[in-house]
């Protein structure tokens, strides 16, 4: 045994003296890219059926992470704060999408501000810790990174430029109501009237005009002479004003179904409101001659901000064609096509994914134009397409979901390996930029899991009276003793004197914490007399996943196959999801095969073809900072992957 021990102590020693030693300089530079939602498991069934080439490459050229491990609960804003700062929530603070308002003795249990805010983070990203060591950083969408106030503060604190910081966030700046856009069907069409300069047209025409941002936009439904098409065929499409020497700008369109390219959508219309600039797009898919039927697909249009200039900004908007966006929604609802589900025959799903393909074609841009314009040391991107694709299908795809339908699953399942199909083009895209001296890494922030039923913690505690609804139905303070409060997932939080308005005394604290367990164990769907409550965790049961701190939890708990959580009061505690097809969920237990991400790196420093056992998120922030030669993020918890790093 104490052979063995010896051994084991050696090898680290010599794998501490590869790490540290004299050799190769560190990259010049390192990029990332996060895949939102990318689940390890699917990704491992793609590369087996050879669908992810430029993954495979990655893979190939450096180090692949059997798996990554997210914090608890497994969400987005969690997991991508672990990336960037080495720590889990308890250090960092990010606690779930949304986080409590500290300190606790001047804010009730119930506040709550956005966890993906710059605000919110206690800890340094590494977006910020290469700034401050000297290397240029472009930070194209990352969580966290806005406002930049605080980044660009301490800056100026260390006496580093401002300007080795650019960065763009366009979450917070909506044009459109809604961030995956609009359809028009032929319901909005009217006779049209006013068109005193129409374009030469046969018969009647019709029209509909939209608002988007501080801009109305005309549209005329006209019989084109040169079309031989009868009845309506084109679109014309004029910003600002029907007459042509007002417009704005103007663009025609003519119906084509869905293409695996993006050349039928319109021309970008420029946009603003307020000090906001955005970029508008549309699509049409169908037009019917009689005018009996339209689908117009308009993009969701958003601003962004950050730590560049007005001036900097607008042309990299103008380079990069505008923030993420695709009709999720519109196509859940139908308003693409019938979809699968509802007897479609393919046409809404195809319509969606060249939708999408246009949003990783601006991606691609977004990358290309920001090597050449600043020549970054340090440059970070980010899709959301992965993760929204997993929550609209992962409830019928997953056979553990109740809404696992196999049939259906088989038509469903290629266009959802088509999202990731995309995504590995832009990382081939990235691959084809990268110089000798570059490292890539590809991450993602958690898993996914299908859905079919919520469950309501707090019905349970309400059932236990443990907690308690004012006469608004919402949460009273004066009678809960403990809650999910509405910035916890997967978690209860004790409502102590610690809290403002809290009422629980410490010496109380244990017997609610039992009673709370005890509730959530006894927890059973009516329907199926099945226990809903697989296991619950205190934070020090169950060290090392980021559970507790000031902004945590006091009981998690994590749920059987098929469930999500909700904030609502439940009356029998369970309820079926909206959709038909359920959805897709995360948030479980971190270490439960369908939660853990993805980590791949290549390139300078890095052993090929290196296969690495399980790692923790918060290993990799202190592994690039090392590749890239600069410190390690001070708040960080995580270490160097040796094993993968070339000598130097």
């Amino acid at each position: 045994m104490l052979k063995g021990l010896l051994r084991r102590l050696l090898a680290v020693a010599l794998l501490c003296v590869a790490v540290g030693s004299a050799g190769a300089a560190p990259a010049r530079r390192v990029i990332i890219l996060s895949w939102d939602g990318a689940a390890d498991w699917v990704v491992d069934r793609m590369l087996a059926a050879n669908q992810l080439p430029n993954v495979a490459r990655l893979a190939q050229m450096g180090a692949r992470a059997e798996y990554a491990v997210p914090m608890y609960p497994s969400i987005t804003a969690c997991g991508h704060a672990a990336i960037w700062t080495g720590a889990y929530g308890d250090v960092n603070g990010i606690t779930g999408n949304a986080v409590p308002v500290l300190p606790r003795a001047e804010h009730t249990l119930l506040e709550r501000r956005s966890g993906f805010s710059s605000a919110s983070l206690r800890a340094e990203p590494i977006y910020f810790t290469a700034a401050r060591a000297g290397k240029k950083v472009a930070v194209l969408s990352a969580t966290q990174s806005y406002p930049p106030d605080p980044y660009l503060a301490g800056l100026r604190a260390a006496n580093v430029p401002t300007d080795r910081l650019v960065s763009f966030s366009g979450f917070e700046s909506p044009i459109t109501e809604d961030g995956d856009g609009a359809v028009w069907d032929a319901k909005s069409l009217r006779p049209a009237e006013g068109w005193t300069a129409a374009p030469p047209h046969n018969g009647a025409m019709k029209e509909l005009s939209l608002p988007i941002g501080e801009q109305t936009f005309y549209v005329l439904a006209y019989d084109d002479p040169n079309d031989p098409v009868g009845g309506l065929d084109t679109l014309l499409i004029r910003e600002g004003s029907k007459e042509p020497d007002h417009a704005l700008a103007s663009a025609t369109l003519k119906p084509a179904e869905a293409a695996e390219n993006t050349d039928h959508f319109s021309p970008p219309f420029r946009v603003t409101k307020g000090p906001l600039v955005g970029y508008a797009y549309f699509r049409l898919f169908s037009l019917a001659p009689d005018g009996s039927g339209m689908t117009l697909y308009q993009r969701g249009v958003n601003g962004l901000r950050g730590a560049a200039s007005r001036e900097e900004t607008e042309k990299y908007l103008a380079a990069y064609g505008g923030f993420h966006s695709a009709p999720f929604d519109p196509y859940e609802r139908g308003e693409l096509g019938k979809t699968f589900w509802q007897g479609g025959d393919g046409a809404a799903e195809r319509r969606l994914l060249e939708c999408i393909r246009l949003d990783y074609a601006f991606l691609k841009r977004a990358v290309r134009y920001a090597l050449k314009r600043w020549n970054p040391d340090l440059l970070i991107d980010y899709s959301p397409m992965t993760d929204a694709a997993g929550h609209l299908w992962m409830g019928v795809l997953d056979p553990q979901s109740p809404r696992y339908d196999r049939a259906l699953a088989e038509k469903l399942w290629p266009y959802y390996a088509q999202v990731y199909q995309l995504a590995d083009d832009w990382l081939g895209d990235v691959l084809t930029q990268m110089g000798r001296d570059t490292v890539v890494c590809l991450v993602s922030d958690h898993g996914m899991r299908g859905a079919g039923k919520e469950f309501s913690p707090n019905a349970v505690l309400e059932k236990a009276g443990l907690a308690a609804r004012g006469t608004d139905g919402s949460l009273d303070l004066a009678r809960t003793q403990i809650c999910a409060p509405p910035w916890g997932d997967y978690f209860l939080a004790v409502n102590g004197t610690d809290w403002k308005g809290g009422i629980v005394l410490p010496e109380d604290r244990e017997r609610i914490l039992r009673a709370a367990t005890e509730a959530l164990l006894a927890a059973t769907d009516p329907e199926t007399g099945q226990h809903i409550v697989t296991r619950v965790f205190r934070p020090a049961e169950c060290v090392g996943l980021g559970m507790g701190g000031e902004a945590g939890g006091d009981l998690y708990f994590d749920l059987a196959p098929g469930y999500t959580t909700t904030g609502a009061f439940l009356p029998s505690g369970v309820r079926w999801l909206e959709s038909p097809i359920g959805g897709g969920e995360h948030g479980y237990f971190p270490y439960g095969v369908k939660m853990q991400a993805i980590c791949f790196f290549g390139g300078a420093g890095v052993r090929p073809e290196t296969r690495l056992a399980g790692i923790r998120q918060i290993d990799i922030a202190p592994t690039l900072a090392y590749l890239l030669g600069i410190p390690t993020p001070k708040d960080a918890r995580g270490h160097v992957l040796g094993e993968a790093l070339r000598a130097r």
